[in-house]
């Protein structure tokens, strides 16, 4: 039977991000993505001119038609919320859906690069904070790191030393472990480092087993959508039976292959990263 996972994201018209990452990803995959939209945009919000609708309000009908209809999820994935109403009909959606065999992946999206997104308030963090120590995996970038353990990321984002900053990010990865309220896996995405010899970008995953850190080249443009198309391969590749470990390094090498498309392409970076023609290699099944 396949697998269904609610997805709770927004949809944007422009920037291949958030729910049109999710949902081609994840149908390669072989799971049926169930889309739970938070808002509706004309184009991801790093466009300098956009319009947002903001679904708050539609929402908990989701709850109410899913449950009498009897959905079930094997994974529940949430990623952008416009604020902390959001995250409490979240909370509510996860106590109604959420059985013992139900896996939540939380992307706590919030910023990145040392700027905190239009949405970011002291309630959001909150509630993101709350959020995720629910959850069985989460993905936070860097900076949503920082953000979610009250950590100055001005001063995170001024280490210059590779190897200096892959031992924060493992120190902070030990400390929300420790903050969730069961087995937790924690995925730190997209840390650059700026080696001048041959930079690279690493995704850092601490689980039971230990630390294990998965490198990729790096160009040094930040992409729209990169985050959501790491968490959804994340996301379908624990549903399809593989480890954190295996499910980090086949994001890895995804983006690397859509980055580099990307770059040769030469799309501006809030068009988003050309992953379309590679999601062939994910609908073979095994590691990619």
């Amino acid at each position: 039977m396949t697998k269904k996972a609610a997805v709770i994201n927004d949809l944007s018209g422009f920037g291949k991000c958030s729910l049109t990452a999710a949902i081609p990803v994840l149908s390669a995959l072989g799971i049926q993505c169930c889309p739970l939209p938070t808002a509706v945009l004309t184009g991801q919000s790093g466009y300098s001119y956009y319009h947002c609708t903001d679904l708050t309000e539609m929402m908990p009908r989701y709850t109410d038609a899913w449950s009498q209809n009897g959905a079930r999820f094997d994974a529940i994935y949430s990623g952008y919320m416009t604020g902390h109403r959001q995250i409490a009909f979240l909370l509510d959606f996860i106590s109604v859906f959420r059985t013992k065999d139900t896996f939540l992946l939380v992307d706590p999206v919030m910023g990145d690069d040392g700027r905190v997104y239009g949405m970011y308030s002291g309630e959001l963090l909150s509630g993101m904070q709350e959020l995720s120590r629910k959850a069985d995996l989460i993905t936070p970038n860097l900076m949503e790191a920082c953000l979610l353990l009250n950590e100055d990321y001005t001063k995170v984002f001024s280490v210059s030393d590779p190897e200096k900053l892959l031992e924060t990010a493992e120190a902070f990865a030990k400390r929300l472990r420790l903050f969730a309220k069961q087995a937790q896996d924690v995925v730190i995405t997209g840390i650059k480092c700026r080696d001048p010899k041959q930079p690279y970008i690493c995704n850092l995953a601490l689980t039971d087993r230990g630390v294990h850190i998965s490198r990729n080249p790096f160009y040094d443009t930040s992409y729209s959508g990169t985050g959501d198309l790491f968490s959804s391969i994340m996301c379908g590749y624990r549903l399809n039976g593989f480890s954190t470990e295996e499910s980090t390094d086949a994001a890895g090498r995804f983006l690397y292959d859509c980055i580099l498309d990307t770059a040769r392409e030469k799309t501006p970076p809030n068009d988003g990263i050309c992953f379309e023609k590679n999601l062939h290699k994910l609908i073979k099944g095994g590691l990619y």
